[in-house]
């Protein structure tokens, strides 16, 4: 098969843009996609049969909130073939009268181990813009094994050897990606409980732009991420009941991520800065904001009677959002500094020697500048919270679920005493361990709950909206947490914590 930019260019922007929203990897599953072009490209090999080629693809796109276009780029290595293979078949289109097969390459035994030779050589390939691929190496190693590691990502997670994975940022920003950037920060002062990096590529532009394609890092042998724990865990919890529940191990291991989260904050310290109103109000907005684009993608939607109810129930809440919460705009939020930015139970892997956090890019559908941003480190915390929250309902939907039940009060009562328990011990391990070396990072103890809850409520928000868009059988989780954390903001000021 020939190759000739024309015709191949003609071939991608065929691909029909449903069929992207398939995988995991692509971010705008809620937006209108109104056209796909090839912006760049470069070809690995071109045989009789078959071409492998990396493609900066340009995909115009609509937001259901707005009437103005916009283009997202994404990294995305295929396949063109005129034969039929099991693989992660992209598309199938007819150009010229001639049928081709496209798929996704990113897993490939031959793309991976060009990948690596140009890692090893340290030869820069150049893109048909004269934009080059350059890989950057922090230590030699070979690779000779590539497989499927997991799809739960919105980025691609390639298995190469035993100690070793290739991390793809599918999706195009310019700059070198923050995952990048905090794991060289974070072991550089010291952290141990991150991953070694073997090496980098960025795409750069004659004109001096550069955008982070992918790392090789370490692979850690583990037991899973703590989010598969804990639902195992829980799962025998449900079914155990009866016999009577001992949380203590399980709160055992928490208040341990607690102190090594706790460490990694101690560490980042030194990025803190003083914060001012402004920083105050932008938190307040991004709440008022959320809430009403939860409210406009809900609306005109259909839901079952309980999911209906919830959103009845917070839409009364509106005017304390758009009002109550300006109570807030002179309370202490404490320094602001780099953080992991999208911390949750599935970012920390349990090992043999203990817990692993991995992937410090931010929430991967907010644009790269704001996951560059210092913020508070209780983003973080909140976001833990919010992810045992999740754990305790998406346990409780699945009993449901299997059992063919409405509903357990039992079951559910059983759960959220577990959240409250393993709660309070993460937040008592977290504040004994940041509070060592860090506690000016923190607002005042009389306001840490009220921030904390601030911060879980913007949170909950964004899941909201993610969710509805991207896993509607899910929607009930965040909505219950939103309610619960408008609770919390609307009660009487509490005594706080103590960090002594």
């Amino acid at each position: 098969m020939k190759e000739r930019s024309g015709v191949m260019e003609k071939i991608i922007s065929q691909i029909k843009g449903e069929n992207l929203k398939k995988f995991r990897w692509f971010q705008e599953k809620a937006h209108e996609i109104l056209n796909l072009f090839v912006k760049d490209y470069l070809i690995v090999y071109e045989r009789k049969e078959e071409i492998l080629a990396v493609i900066i693809l340009g995909i115009m796109l609509k937001t259901p909130l707005s009437f103005n276009p916009f283009t997202a780029f994404y990294y995305l290595p295929v396949f063109i073939s005129k034969n039929f293979k099991k693989a992660d078949l992209i598309d199938e289109v007819e150009v010229e009268g001639e049928r081709y097969f496209i798929y996704d390459a990113v897993d490939s035994l031959p793309y991976v181990k060009w990948l690596n030779e140009v890692l090893t050589t340290r030869k820069a390939v150049e893109f048909r813009s004269g934009a080059k691929l350059v890989p950057y190496v922090v230590k030699d190693e070979d690779i000779y094994k590539v497989k499927r590691l997991s799809n739960k990502s919105t980025n691609s997670l390639t298995y190469l050897r035993k100690d070793e994975i290739i991390k793809t940022y599918r999706k195009f920003a310019e700059g070198i990606n923050p995952d990048l950037e905090m794991t060289f920060e974070l072991k550089k002062a010291g952290f141990e409980n991150v991953q070694d990096i073997r090496g980098y590529f960025l795409y750069e532009l004659p004109t001096g732009e550069k955008y982070t394609v992918a790392m090789v890092v370490e692979y850690i042998k583990n037991e899973g991420d703590m989010w598969q724990y804990t639902q195992q865990y829980l799962k025998d919890v449900i079914y155990r009941r009866t016999e009577g529940i001992d949380f203590t191990e399980y709160v055992r291991e928490v208040k341990e991520i607690a102190r090594i989260i706790g460490e990694m904050h101690s560490k980042l310290s030194f990025t803190k800065i003083d914060i001012s109103q402004e920083n105050v109000e932008k938190i307040l907005e991004s709440i008022k904001g959320n809430f009403s684009k939860l409210l406009a993608f809900v609306e005109g939607k259909q839901f079952d009677e309980g999911t209906t109810s919830l959103l009845d129930t917070i839409k009364d809440f509106g005017q304390f959002i758009f009002e109550g919460l300006d109570e807030f705009s002179h309370i202490s939020l404490g320094k602001y500094m780099r953080c992991h930015g999208d911390l949750h139970l599935e970012q920390i892997l349990k090992t043999e020697r203990g817990y692993v956090i991995i992937d410090f890019e931010g929430e991967p559908t907010k644009p790269i500048e704001v996951r560059r941003e210092k913020i508070s480190p209780l983003k973080d915390v909140a976001g833990m919270l919010r992810s045992f929250n999740y754990a305790a309902y998406a346990a409780y939907f699945n009993y449901l679920e299997k059992e063919m039940k409405r509903e357990d009060e039992e079951v559910e009562k059983l759960l959220i005493s577990w959240e409250k328990e393993v709660e309070e011990a993460f937040i008592e391990g977290y504040l004994k361990a940041v509070s060592e070396e860090a506690s000016d990072v923190l607002p005042k103890e009389e306001n840490f709950l009220k921030v904390l809850a601030l911060f879980k409520l913007d949170k909950a928000l964004f899941e909201g909206i993610y969710e509805v868009n991207n896993r509607p059988t899910w929607f009930k989780i965040p909505l219950k947490g939103i309610l619960e954390c408008i609770e919390e903001l609307k009660k009487p000021q509490e005594m706080g914590v103590s960090y002594g």
